[in-house]
């Protein structure tokens, strides 16, 4: 049964009117809620299996890590726990095929998938227990799991914000890849097609959301998210 604590804490997150604020008290919440001394929350595009660093925080406060970006198949332990959607423990053995950038000194590590049904928005890893690995049960393990699904729904969540036109799976992908400072070359080449045909997915999805330029165009799809 998961902890009223629990519970409240996801309830806090849902009534936070702002995205950004849903973010820091995520991260912040394996802290807050739960016995641990460090976390990371990464965000994951479905599209390119690319995950990009949102916050790592620590007793000391929040940092940003959003140099960070990685191809999760490359990180077979981070992927595994992505494609099966399951909260997974991971231990010695396991941390070593991580690249060290992403683990902060961690001999341990739970990864949670945050996810929404089919959609995975990201995940979050977290470590640092009082008792070691050894502190952590299955019990532990499923509480944090849970409190993984229902901070994805709070987040795709915004009550404030009117629905988004539909766009297509291509336009939110270019959307996402301007997001992450590719060229309309870059593009071309790494969704296999013309130049032209992303110019055209880029101008129908700006018409879409009805702004005048790229810049606007990336601001206002991640203000709906539409991308992460």
């Amino acid at each position: 049964m998961v902890s009223p604590a629990v519970k409240a804490y996801i309830q806090k997150i849902e009534s936070t009117p702002y995205h950004e604020e849903k973010l820091v008290l995520t991260v912040r919440g394996f802290l807050d809620v739960f016995p641990f001394m460090g976390a990371v929350l990464y965000n994951y595009s479905m599209l390119s299996h690319v995950g990009e660093g949102i916050l790592w925080a620590n007793q000391e406060g929040l940092t940003s890590i959003r140099e960070l970006r990685e191809d999760i198949r490359n990180i077979p332990p981070i992927h595994a726990a992505i494609r099966e959607k399951k909260t997974l423990l991971l231990k010695t053995e396991q941390i070593r095929q991580i690249p060290a950038k992403h683990v902060h000194g961690a001999s341990y590590a739970i990864v949670v998938p945050i996810y929404n049904g089919n959609n995975v928005l990201g995940w979050a890893g977290t470590s640092g227990h009082p008792e070691g690995c050894d502190g952590i049960n299955s019990h532990l393990v499923a509480d944090i799991a849970y409190y993984g699904q229902q901070v994805a729904k709070a987040l795709t969540h915004d009550h404030s914000t009117p629905k988004n036109p539909k766009l297509s799976k291509r336009e939110i992908e270019v959307l996402q890849r301007l997001s992450w400072g590719e060229s309309i070359k870059e593009m071309a080449d790494k969704m296999g097609i013309r130049e032209f045909t992303v110019q055209d997915y880029i101008k129908s999805a700006l018409k879409k959301l009805q702004v005048n330029n790229r810049t606007q165009g990336v601001a206002e799809a991640l203000r709906q998210r539409i991308i992460l």
